[in-house]
Parts: C-alpha cells; sequence; structure tokens
C-alpha cells in the first residue's frame, strides 16, 4: 500500500502536468495573430517596423495627426496596443469635438429657429395687413372708380399704390420661402453631424473592446 501510493501521486502528477501543457498551448496558438492585426484596417494609420534579429523590439509610428514620434516597445503585443490605444485616444477626442461641434449647431438650430419663428410671425403680419390694405384700397379704388365714372377724375395714382402693396406682398412671400429654405438647410446639417457622431462612438466603441482583449491577451501572455 506504502509502495502504490507514491506510483499514483506520480500518474496524477504527469497527468496534471500534460493538462497544464496542453492549456499553455491552446492559450498560445488561440491568441490573436499580431502580425495580420497590423495590417488589419483599424491600424492602417501606423507603421510598424520590426528589429533586425536578434532583437524582437518592434517600433510603432503614427502616419496621420501631429505625433508622428516612433515609439519602440520590447514586442509585437505591446506595439499593436499602443497603436489601438493612441487611435481609441484620437477617436475620443474627435468625438468629444464633434460633439461640440453638433452641440453648437444645435444651439444655432434652436436659435436661428427661434429667430426665424419670429422673422416668419412678424412677415406674416406684415402680409396680413398689407393684404387687409390692398383690399382696403381695392374697395376704395372700386368706390372711387364708381365716383369717377361720373367725375372723370384720374384714378391713376391709387392703381398705382395698389399695385406697389401687391408687390410688396409678393416680396414678403419670398423672403419667407427663403427663410424656411435656411431652416430646412440647417436641420438637414443638423442630421448628418449626429450621423457622424453616432459612427465615430460606434467606432470607439470597438475600439475600446479590441484594445480591452488585447490587453488581456498581452497579460496573459507575460504570465506565461
Amino acid at each position: 500500500m506504502q509502495s502504490l501510493f507514491p506510483k499514483i501521486a506520480a500518474v496524477l502528477l504527469t497527468i496534471c502536468s500534460v493538462a497544464f501543457m496542453g492549456m499553455s498551448i491552446a492559450a498560445f496558438f488561440g491568441r490573436p495573430d499580431p502580425i495580420s492585426e497590423m495590417h488589419s484596417p483599424e491600424t492602417s494609420e501606423y507603421v510598424f517596423t520590426a528589429a533586425l534579429p536578434p532583437e524582437n523590439s518592434w517600433t510603432v509610428t503614427p502616419s496621420v495627426g501631429e505625433d508622428k514620434n516612433p515609439r519602440q516597445h520590447p514586442t509585437a503585443y505591446p506595439a499593436l496596443l499602443d497603436a489601438l490605444n493612441h487611435k481609441a485616444g484620437r477617436s475620443e477626442s474627435a468625438a468629444k469635438e464633434m460633439n461640440e461641434v453638433t452641440t453648437q449647431v444645435r444651439e444655432t438650430v434652436t436659435r436661428v429657429r427661434a429667430e426665424q419663428q419670429e422673422d416668419s410671425q412678424a412677415l406674416q403680419n406684415a402680409i396680413d395687413r398689407l393684404r387687409q390694405l390692398a383690399e382696403a384700397e381695392d374697395a376704395q379704388l372700386m368706390q372711387r372708380s364708381q365716383e369717377l365714372q361720373k367725375l372723370a377724375v384720374d384714378t391713376t395714382d391709387v392703381r398705382n399704390e395698389t399695385t406697389k402693396r401687391r408687390e410688396d406682398v409678393i416680396r414678403l412671400q419670398n423672403e419667407l420661402e427663403e427663410l424656411k429654405t435656411d431652416r430646412f438647410r440647417l436641420e438637414e446639417l443638423q442630421r448628418i453631424l449626429t450621423d457622424r457622431l453616432l459612427r465615430l462612438q460606434l467606432e470607439n466603441e470597438s475600439l475600446q473592446i479590441r484594445s480591452r482583449q488585447l490587453a488581456s491577451d498581452t497579460g496573459s501572455n507575460n504570465n506565461s
């Protein structure tokens, strides 16, 4: 019995060693390939340079933006993670800037809409007043025409004044249509900027998920 126990322990130890070795191999071959990740669309704005053998270090250099200084890392994984983190930071900055621009546009749209509402109401009131004046002039013209038939008085001035007021009505109506067109353009600009902000936020979330996955894989690789 005493000689059997060491044999059983040795067998169990061997089985555990083989199992842990299999897990290590699976983790090694199951992790993302850093070289293929370097050629992915997410890292197309960065240049990765490997050091000459026997060195294993990598250098990552941004190809866009103001900061184009190369940064050196001991292996490919930290270089790839640095590029993704750098792009995530740029995306956050772009999203923040776009959010600020969108906020300004919204405020401008709100202000212009309020101003246009006031202007539209003022123009509508002016149109109503001019229409009433034109109708009053028409009625007055009709009355005077009947009188002038008897008195043979020239009504040219009255007709010209009526025509002028009608032209004013048409002009103000055209201005009202232009204001409505400007408001539609501002609302369309707001919609476009909102769509761009949403796309940037979705891209930022995807980069953050990829960054956390690579950070986790890098930690697992370092621990092993």
